[in-house]
């Protein structure tokens, strides 16, 4: 299966996601880890699609996500990069791309190591309240946790 990079683009406007997380994580001097990663889930008779997706994109990983689902997944930063090159060639066409420009905009901040300092990382988590609603009160604690210590 050959993918171009238009069939892509509306692939991910309906099936992709892009995810912010953090883990806690004691050796990191703020105490989180931030994890970024795109993400497609789809049905299990369709993983041909995600090995295509892994293919057009040159990384990632196809894995079972739960039960008949499975995920592609890239999280290394450096492939995330190309990613974001990607899609910022060829722009998404839904909200979707909102999520996109704050997920770019982590990713420089991670770039530019300010997710090693407690402010940089308030406004990472900022960020990513605004993109991943199922997230948010988890997010919302470990916020509250920075402010006070």
């Amino acid at each position: 299966m050959e993918l171009t990079p238009d069939w892509v683009v509306g692939f991910v406007d309906g099936e992709g996601c892009f995810h912010v997380s953090l883990q806690k994580h004691p050796e990191m001097t703020v105490g989180y880890q931030v994890l970024p990663e795109f993400v497609v889930v789809q049905h299990e008779r369709d993983m041909p699609v995600l090995y295509a997706l892994k293919r057009f994109f040159r990384c990632g990983v196809v894995r079972r996500n739960h039960g008949d689902r499975y995920a592609f997944r890239i999280r290394k930063l450096e492939d995330l990069k190309r990613v974001c090159e990607f899609f910022t060639t060829h722009p998404l066409k839904t909200k979707k791309n909102v999520d996109f420009q704050k997920f770019r905009r982590v990713l420089h901040l991670m770039g530019e190591k300010r997710h090693l300092e407690r402010e940089g990382l308030v406004q990472i988590i900022d960020i990513a309240m605004t993109m991943n609603t199922a997230s948010r009160p988890m997010l919302e604690k470990i916020r509250r946790e920075l402010e006070v210590g």
